[in-house]
C-alpha cells in the first residue's frame, strides 16, 4: 500500500483521485493539516499507529509551519522534514499532499519511493473545452446554440489558445444553474453569465461591431454600462479604448493599402510610443510611459499581429475600408472630446448610438455626425438669434 501520494493540478481530477483513495481505504481515520499546524506536531501524528487498527488518512492542504527567516526558507525546511519522515510512516497510514503547489523533481523522486505523484493538467485547449461543454449539455438534454458554447469558452481567455480547467468547470456549473428549468442556451444566456469579465465584454463588443450587428452591439454595451459603478468614467474609458482600437485598424489598413509587407507594417506601428498624462487641469503634460525602465509602445506585438491576421484571431481589417476607418476614427475622437467637455448621461448614450451606427456603416456622412454632436452649440445660437 502507498504511504505517500501527491496530487497536483486541476481541482476536479485531484478530487476524483482523492475520492478513489477514500473508497479504497473504506474505514479510516481522517486528519487534515494546513499552515496553522506546526511541523513537529504533524510529524508526530503521522508517525503514530491507530489505536483501533484503522487506516489513517492525512491530507496536507497547506504546508505546516516551521521557524525560518522567510517563507521560501520555511518551505525548503518543511519539505526536507517530510522527506526524512517518509521512511518512518507506519503501514496503514497514508499522507496525501493535495494541491499545495509542489513542483520540485527532487521531492517527487523521493515520494515515488513510497507512493505516487499525480500531476494533472491545469489547462485545456479551447477546442477540447468546447467539446467538454457540448458533452456536458448534451448529457443533460439541453439544446444550445453553437455560438453560445464558443462565447462561454472564449470568455475565459479571449485571445489565447487554451483555458484554465478549474475556471471552465466552475463556469459550466454556473451556466447549468443559470438555465435551470430551461431546455435551451442562447447567445444572450452566455452574455448574461459571462458579463463579469470586462475584457470579454469589450472584445465581444468589437466582434459584433466587425460583424456589423448594431442591435446586438448596442444591447451588449448598454447592459454593461448600466451595471458599472461610475457611468461617466467607464463610458470615457470605453470610448478611449475604441479610439485606441480603431486607430490601430486605421494604421494597419493604411499599410495594407500601400502594399507594405505585414512585418514592415508591424514594425512601423510598434515604433509608436505610448504616452501618459501627468499633472492636473491646465498643468497636464504628456510624457513617454515607461515599463520596466523601457519606453512602452502604444500597441503590443500580440495586438498588432492579431490585427494583421498573423496570430490566432482572424484579422478584422477586411470588414472595413480605409475611408470607413477614417470616418470612424473621426467620430470617436469627436465623441471623446464631447464627453470630456461635459455631457449628461443621456447625451453619452446618444453618442454611443452614433458611434455604433457609424462603425456598422449605418451613418456615413461627416456632416450628419457633426450636426448631431454639435446640437448644443446649434441650440445656443438659435436661442441667441444668430444665423447658423
Amino acid at each position: 500500500m502507498n504511504k505517500v501520494v501527491v496530487l497536483e493540478g486541476n481541482v476536479v481530477e485531484c478530487k476524483g483521485e482523492l475520492d478513489k483513495i477514500k473508497r479504497t481505504l473504506a474505514d479510516y481515520e481522517l486528519f487534515s493539516f494546513d499552515e496553522e499546524d506546526d511541523i513537529d506536531y504533524v510529524s508526530q501524528i503521522i508517525s503514530e499507529i491507530s489505536c483501533f487498527g484503522q487506516y489513517r488518512l492525512f491530507i496536507i492542504k497547506r504546508l505546516p509551519s516551521i521557524e525560518a527567516p522567510d517563507l521560501a526558507q520555511a518551505r525548503v525546511k518543511v519539505l526536507g522534514r517530510f522527506k526524512k519522515l517518509f521512511p518512518s510512516i507506519p503501514n496503514g497510514n497514508l499522507v496525501v499532499f493535495k494541491n499545495v503547489g509542489l513542483s520540485a523533481e527532487s521531492f517527487f523522486k523521493e515520494v515515488k519511493k513510497y507512493g505516487e505523484v499525480h500531476n494533472f493538467d491545469k489547462k485545456m485547449s479551447k477546442s477540447d473545452a468546447k467539446s467538454k461543454v457540448r458533452k456536458f449539455l448534451e448529457r443533460r438534454k439541453i439544446i444550445f446554440e453553437p455560438e453560445a458554447v464558443d462565447l462561454i469558452v472564449d470568455s475565459l481567455n479571449i485571445h489565447g489558445l487554451d483555458v484554465n480547467i478549474d475556471k471552465l468547470y466552475i463556469l459550466i456549473r454556473k451556466i447549468y444553474n443559470y438555465v435551470a428549468g430551461k431546455n435551451k442556451i442562447t447567445k444572450e444566456d452566455a452574455y448574461s453569465v459571462c458579463d463579469t469579465s470586462k475584457d470579454f465584454i469589450i472584445w465581444t463588443f468589437y466582434n459584433l461591431l466587425d460583424e456589423k450587428d448594431p442591435c446586438s452591439s448596442l444591447d451588449l454595451i448598454t447592459d454593461h454600462l448600466e451595471n458599472v459603478k461610475n457611468f461617466q468614467v467607464e463610458s470615457t474609458l470605453l470610448i478611449q479604448s475604441m479610439v485606441w482600437r480603431y486607430g490601430l485598424l486605421l494604421l494597419a489598413k493604411q499599410g495594407v493599402n500601400e502594399e507594405l509587407a505585414k512585418d514592415m507594417i508591424a514594425k512601423k506601428i510598434s515604433d509608436i510610443i505610448k504616452l501618459e498624462a501627468k499633472g492636473r487641469a491646465w498643468n497636464i503634460k504628456m510624457s513617454c510611459k515607461l515599463k520596466e525602465g523601457k519606453i512602452a509602445p502604444e500597441y503590443s506585438t500580440n495586438m498588432i499581429n492579431s490585427t494583421l491576421g498573423m496570430g490566432y484571431n482572424k484579422s478584422p481589417l477586411p470588414f472595413y475600408s480605409f475611408e470607413q476607418l477614417l470616418l470612424i476614427y473621426y467620430v470617436l475622437v469627436k465623441i471623446l472630446i464631447k464627453i470630456r467637455s461635459g455631457c449628461t448621461d443621456a447625451e453619452i448614450r446618444i453618442a454611443f448610438h452614433i458611434a455604433i451606427l457609424a462603425i456598422c456603416g449605418k451613418i456615413n456622412k461627416k456632416n450628419t455626425i457633426d450636426g448631431v454632436l454639435e446640437h448644443k452649440k446649434a441650440l445656443y445660437r438659435r436661442q441667441n438669434g444668430r444665423n447658423i
